[in-house]
């Protein structure tokens, strides 16, 4: 890749450390971006279940560098398959708090920065779960995923007139850590499932985030892309 807008931008990527944002981050920092990868070990450690860890690294960014420009939200919790009775609050309060709470408090401490530096992108990792066919057994997990739905439509809203564009990506199902615990033959239903005829991969994904936090998509905010093969659509 010889993309050279992204030389020098400032990138976080909440969940820096997984599959998908540690996919994310490699090809944003092959093509020149200075990239920081929140999580819970690494260069960029910061816990979001410890009061002010995750704000004395952002506080710590743009001090450095006076800005972030682009803002990847890619963090989650590991997912339990089980009946909503047999979930507990906890349960849901651990998505939340990974997900949505670290998308908001980041968001109030980069959002006014963005204002101040004439704009910038926000993207969230989301699932085809927020627009398609839901399982069962991941009530937790999906709510989580809606609020974060939510909350992107919101902030495209409210933050489009400061030049700051807010989406959402939602892959389909992706063969990795994350996902390793489904069964093999859940998965060759839902590749069966799938048009393209495969399961996603993480490039897929990084393709569609690059195209977000791109030039090419100025007048592209509040949107939800899929990236699942034509699953679902």
């Amino acid at each position: 890749m010889t993309n050279t807008e992204f030389k020098d931008k400032v990138i976080l990527i909440l969940g820096g450390t997984g599959s998908i944002g540690s996919a994310i981050g490699d090809v944003f920092e092959r093509v020149g971006a200075v990239v920081y990868r929140q999580g819970k070990g690494g260069p960029h450690a910061a816990d979001i279940s410890i009061s002010g860890d995750i704000e004395k690294l952002i506080e710590k960014i743009i001090s450095d560098h006076g800005r972030i420009d682009i803002l990847v939200n890619a963090i989650s919790a590991p997912i339990a398959i089980a009946r909503f009775e047999k979930k507990k609050w906890s349960d849901f309060e651990d998505h939340l708090n990974l997900q949505l709470k670290a998308a908001v408090i980041s968001a109030q401490i980069i959002v006014p920065v963005m204002k101040k530096n004439g704009g910038g992108r926000i993207i969230n990792i989301l699932t085809t779960y927020v627009d398609g066919k839901i399982p069962g057994g991941l009530s937790d997990y999906v709510t989580a995923k809606y609020a974060m739905l939510g909350l992107t439509k919101s902030l495209a809203k409210e933050l489009g007139k400061y030049n700051i564009t807010v989406n959402a990506v939602s892959p389909g199902f992706i063969e990795n850590n994350f996902t390793k615990m489904v069964p093999e033959k859940a998965k060759e239903i839902i590749i069966r499932e799938t048009p393209v005829g495969r399961l996603a991969k993480e490039q897929d994904v990084v393709e569609a985030v690059l195209f977000l936090a791109s030039e090419k998509s100025p007048f592209i905010s509040g949107v939800n892309i899929q990236v699942a093969g034509g699953a679902d659509l």
